[in-house]
C-alpha cells in the first residue's frame, strides 16, 4: 500500500476513494472501505482511502474526540483491508477552508477519481457544509461514480466513533470490541517505571498514554499484550497507582509467563475485560494481595474465554 501523509499526493491513474475520517477504521468505517475495494477490483483500477490523520474539530478544540487510534495503527488497519492508497494527512487551515465544491475538484484533480464511496453521515469542506446529496451531485456533474453506504446497525445501535468512545471510557470493553471488530488497543513505548512491582513479585512493563489518545476507565483489565511476533496474556492497571502516591497517568501491565527488558520497546496491549475500578490501598501488602486475585481472576476468565485468543 503506497502511504501519503502530506499533501503531496497524486495519482495518474483513476481511482475508487473511500471518504471519511476513519478514526478508530471500525466495523462501519469498514463497511465504506471494503465497498470502495469492491469497485476497484470490479472496474479494474486501484483504490484509495482519504482521510485525516485525526477528528478535524481536535483542530479547534484538542482533545474534544480522543483519537481512537494513532496514525500508524489506522495505517494498519486500512492496509488489512486491501487497499491500494492511503492519503492520511493533518487537518490544517488550507484544507479547512476549501468550499465543498473546491475541495471536490482538488480530490478529483489529485486522485484521478473515476468514483467516489462515503458513509451515510459523512459532511465535508468548510465547516462541514457538504454532505451526502451535495457530493452526489458533484459526482454526477462530473461524470463520477458514487455510493453511498448506509449505516452498521449492532445490537439495535449504530455503529459509530462517538459509540466507540462511550463504551472505552466507561471500561465496557467487550461492547468497544464489537463495534471495532476486534479489541481496543493501545501501541506505546515501554518507559522506565519504580520498579516496585517487581520488589513485589509482580514486575510489570509502564507505557504512557499518546497526546489526544483515547484513555480507558481507570482500574484493572485482563489484557493481552503483543511483543513482536507474540502473544501473551496479561492484567494491566489503568491509572496513577494511588496506594504509592504516583502522579503520573499510564498503563501498567504484568505480562504472565514473560521475563525480559521491554524498555524503549513498542507494545500493543488489547483490553479484553473490566475487572475492577483503580483502588487505593491502605498499604503495599494489600496492594501485593489484590494483585494476586486479580491474576487469579484474570486466568479464570482467559480459560473461559479461549476463543479470545
Amino acid at each position: 500500500m503506497k502511504t501519503y501523509t502530506t499533501a503531496q499526493y497524486h495519482s495518474d491513474t483513476p481511482c475508487v476513494i473511500a471518504l471519511g475520517c476513519f478514526d478508530g477504521v471500525h466495523k462501519g468505517h469498514a463497511a465504506v472501505i471494503r465497498e470502495a475495494v469492491r469497485i476497484a477490483k470490479e472496474t479494474g483500477v486501484q483504490s484509495a482511502v482519504w482521510t485525516f490523520e485525526e477528528p478535524p474539530r481536535n483542530f479547534f478544540s484538542p482533545g474534544l474526540s480522543p483519537r481512537i487510534t494513532d496514525t500508524a495503527e489506522k495505517k494498519r488497519l486500512v492496509r488489512r483491508l486491501g487497499v491500494d492508497i492511503l492519503v492520511c494527512i493533518p487537518f490544517d487551515l488550507a484544507t479547512g477552508n476549501l468550499s465543498p465544491e473546491a475541495f471536490f475538484d482538488m480530490l478529483c484533480g489529485k486522485l484521478c477519481a473515476s468514483h467516489i464511496v462515503c458513509g451515510f453521515n459523512y459532511s465535508f469542506g468548510k465547516g462541514g457544509a457538504g454532505n451526502e446529496a451535495l457530493l452526489r451531485s458533484l459526482c454526477e456533474r462530473a461524470h463520477v461514480g458514487f455510493s453511498c453506504v448506509g449505516p452498521v446497525v449492532l445490537d439495535g445501535e449504530t455503529v459509530s466513533s462517538t459509540a466507540v468512545r462511550t463504551a472505552v471510557e466507561a471500561g465496557d470493553t467487550e461492547k468497544a470490541a464489537r463495534l471495532l471488530d476486534r479489541p481496543y488497543a493501545i501501541n506505546t513505548i515501554v518507559i522506565d517505571g519504580q520498579k516496585l512491582a517487581r520488589r513485589l513479585g509482580f514486575p510489570t512493563v509502564n507505557q504512557v498514554f499518546e497526546r489526544g489518545i483515547l484513555i480507558p476507565r481507570r482500574g484493572v483489565y485482563v489484557t493481552r499484550v503483543h511483543i513482536g511476533s507474540r502473544c501473551y496474556d496479561g492484567v494491566t492497571n489503568v491509572g496513577m497507582r494511588p496506594t504509592v502516591g504516583g502522579t503520573l497517568l499510564c498503563a501498567e501491565t504484568h505480562i504472565l509467563g514473560f521475563s525480559g527488558n521491554l524498555y524503549g520497546k513498542r507494545v500493543r496491549v488489547d483490553f479484553l475485560h473490566f475487572l475492577r475500578p483503580e483502588t487505593a490501598f491502605s498499604s503495599v501488602e494489600k496492594l501485593a494481595d489484590q494483585v494476586r486475585q486479580d491474576i487469579e481472576t484474570a486466568k479464570i476468565f482467559l480459560k473461559q474465554n479461549k476463543s479470545g485468543k
